[in-house]
């Protein structure tokens, strides 16, 4: 839930552009697109959801190859875009009216633009950033927004909650007269970084001719109903060690440290049988690790979504709330493998299941059919 300051803010953005928005409607304006076309994306989510709009930068590009494509994304998420090939030119969203004012300016300045669209970021500034720049030409999903009545262009998605997220933004990429016929998860390393990587890891002695296995701890604080238990990851742990010849590296954000102390505690008195690299990647060294790995095992987080886009195959340990039919593996064949928690009988929140329901014998299981397919 928003904190009382944000909700505050948001109070505050609505009335004033309610306001605005009597005085001056948004009119739908055609849209018609071509090579010179200058595009603005707003992508301001976390890391899952700005991936999944990673593809709509490729149809856009594919569809319109001498097209200027720039994107709006939240500063902590540049890095995504600026591993995206098919982005020109990039713009960070900050908190608060001062940024909000400046990147106005930064933004009007870089136009004119042909077509606006909203894809997935919080409500109000990047909606009111867009009404200022010009509505008549902003697209966006009535299902997003409370501030719907400053675009002008709306994609209506009466089966947004039962559509996967690559298909619910490709929807306003068609809608702009642009697709691909290959919808998948767009991150590029670049040569440096790995080369980077692999120093790093000789001098943390983690390098070997094995095969490489990534297990992602957990992601983050917000949501952990989508967790699977430290418990099962052992159990996981031990059978990968006794099955798979692999380097086992068990990743996570500094927010996972406490998990990871638990998992390390679950080995007493033995040898490790994984590399701990918990809070010592950036998200571009996490990639790299990821492009360099077999497989990745990890629940439905930001770096199951990198998994995804680098193109190393994943096994999904997916919640029953967020059903891999919205947030799994899309487009990509017969690359990944899905385990779902089941949804039981009288499901109201997602407290009401557990995802140690699965155990680390199915999760082995579709890891071993990835493996050696």
């Amino acid at each position: 839930m928003a904190s009382l300051p944000s909700r505050l803010s948001a109070l505050t953005y609505e009335r004033i552009f309610r306001a605005l928005a009597r005085r001056r409607p948004p009119v739908k304006k055609p849209l018609r697109l071509g090579i010179d076309s200058r595009i603005l994306v707003f992508t301001c989510a976390g890391i899952g959801d700005t991936l999944t709009d990673s593809v709509v930068f490729k149809a856009l590009r594919e569809t319109f190859p001498q097209a200027h494509l720039a994107a709006v994304v939240h500063r902590r998420r540049r890095l995504l875009l600026e591993h995206n090939p098919h982005v020109h030119q990039v713009f960070l969203f900050h908190k608060g009216p001062l940024a909000f004012w400046r990147l106005q300016r930064e933004l009007r300045t870089a136009g004119p633009w042909d077509a606006i669209l909203q894809l997935r970021g919080n409500d109000p500034e990047p909606r009111c950033l867009s009404y200022l720049i010009d509505p008549d030409v902003t697209v966006s999903v009535p299902n997003m927004t409370r501030l719907d009545w400053l675009c002008g262009h709306h994609v209506e998605q009466p089966d947004w909650d039962e559509t996967h997220g690559v298909e619910q933004t490709l929807r306003l990429a068609r809608y702009v007269g642009a697709d691909t016929p290959e919808p998948h998860l767009v991150y590029a390393v670049h040569e440096n970084e790995r080369t980077r990587l692999e120093e790093k890891l000789r001098g943390l002695g983690m390098t070997s001719s094995r095969p490489r296995l990534v297990l992602q701890l957990g992601g983050g604080r917000r949501a952990s109903w989508r967790d699977w238990p430290v418990q099962r990851y052992a159990e996981l742990l031990g059978l990968a060690a006794r099955d798979l010849d692999a380097d086992i590296f068990v990743l996570g954000g500094k927010d996972q440290e406490e998990r990871r102390n638990q998992l390390i505690h679950l080995f007493p008195g033995e040898a490790k049988p994984f590399h701990d690299v918990v809070g010592q990647f950036s998200l571009a060294e996490s990639a790299a690790l990821l492009a360099s790995a077999r497989a990745l095992v990890s629940t439905d987080t930001g770096i199951m979504h990198l998994g995804f886009a680098v193109g190393t195959r994943v096994v999904a340990l997916i919640h029953c709330n967020n059903p891999v039919s919205r947030v799994g593996p899309y487009g990509y064949g017969d690359r990944h493998r899905v385990v779902q928690l089941p949804c039981p009988a009288n499901y109201h929140t997602p407290a009401d299941a557990d995802m140690a329901e699965i155990t680390a014998e199915q999760a082995f299981s579709a890891l071993r059919e990835v493996w050696n397919p």
